[in-house]
């Protein structure tokens, strides 16, 4: 049975590291070469010329854009600076067909921006190299600025978009949608070059930090308090007991005290007023901003604790409290 190919469209100064992740995957696996690959990697370029890449590397094309095979897995178009000029013209009628043929399709970099001026995106869930490049880029032709998302790549409707930096989950999005191996092993191949052999099999701790909880009064105020206060995000659907917040890395979680007491088989007593046992700490740039958070906070219904102080240490520091009497510190090292 022929193999079904995956056609990497590749232009004049191509970006080298882009397609490295998602050809490797497909034509290799754990243990070295697969003896039978599902999919067959072919390069299709404006000619049958050698295409250089931004690195310097000549590679020769399988096919022209004008004679490319009928059946084929999916069409992946690789960033780089040639999607600025008029030959990227010539792919638009190969992209418009695999999208009304519902064959998968990827753009990373500038090839996602290229996809943006062509309309491509406007009905999909998508990213790129961040969203004024798109509308630089397009114009009037992209009306789905609502569709985009904040991510290294984002698969919808079996159309993948990455931006420049996101070239090893692009390769996941699409290894998955392809089926090239089962979901945990392109699992573990994203992790693997994600975060690298040293720190994957270097010996782990006894124990990682996981979170921080807040026994709560009311969840909803205190969920009110720190989305608005500190911009923390959640999924809370506003009835279940438990409540997980998130700013970058960092988590709350929120447990209703009637619950955890419940749930424990235990009574506890809690603190009126300020709590001088639990202390959240939040840094921000620079002393001026120490400020600005304190009149925020305020603004947000915190209770002032210590108004913007410079310490002997070199630290400008605030206190305030939460809805709960939790004290919080909003504190910089840099004048």
């Amino acid at each position: 049975m022929t193999k079904k190919e995956i056609l990497y469209i590749l232009l004049d100064q191509y970006a080298d590291h882009e397609m490295a992740f998602l050809s490797q995957a497909i034509n290799a696996g754990e243990m070295g070469p697969r003896q039978n690959p599902l999919y067959i990697n072919k390069v299709v370029a404006p000619s049958m010329e050698p295409v250089c890449s931004i690195g310097g590397f000549r590679t020769l094309p399988d096919y022209i854009l004008d004679s490319i095979p009928q059946d084929y897995a999916a069409l992946v178009l690789i960033g780089g600076y040639g999607w600025m000029s008029p030959e990227a013209d010539k792919v638009m009628p190969l992209v418009k067909t695999a999208i009304e043929q519902g064959k998968i399709v990827g753009a990373i970099c500038n090839a996602a921006s290229w996809m943006a001026k062509h309309g491509f995106v406007n009905h999909v869930k998508h990213t790129g190299n961040g969203i004024d490049q798109l509308k630089m880029w397009a114009g009037a032709a992209y009306t789905n600025d609502t569709g985009y998302q904040n991510e290294q790549a984002v698969s919808d409707g079996r159309i993948v978009t990455a931006n420049g930096s996101g070239q090893l989950e692009f390769a996941r999005e699409l290894l998955l949608l392809l089926e090239n191996d089962t979901p945990e092993m392109i699992e573990r191949y994203y992790q693997f070059n994600k975060q690298g052999f040293v720190k994957l099999f270097s010996p782990q701790p006894r124990f990682r930090f996981n979170t921080v909880g807040l026994f709560t009064r009311d969840n909803r105020a205190i969920v009110d308090f720190y989305t608005r206060c500190f911009g923390f995000t959640t999924e809370w659907d506003g009835i279940q007991p438990n409540v997980e917040m998130y700013l970058g890395e960092m988590r709350i979680i929120l447990y209703p005290r009637p619950d955890i007491q419940e749930m424990l088989s235990q009574r506890f007593e809690y603190h009126e007023g300020l709590n001088g046992t639990v202390e959240l700490a939040f840094d921000v740039p620079t002393f001026a901003d120490v400020d600005k958070e304190y009149q925020h906070a305020l603004s947000c219904g915190a209770r002032s604790v210590l108004p913007p102080t410079t310490e002997p240490w070199g630290q400008r520091t605030c206190f305030v409290a939460d809805p709960d009497g939790n004290l919080i510190e909003i504190g910089s090292f840099n004048a």
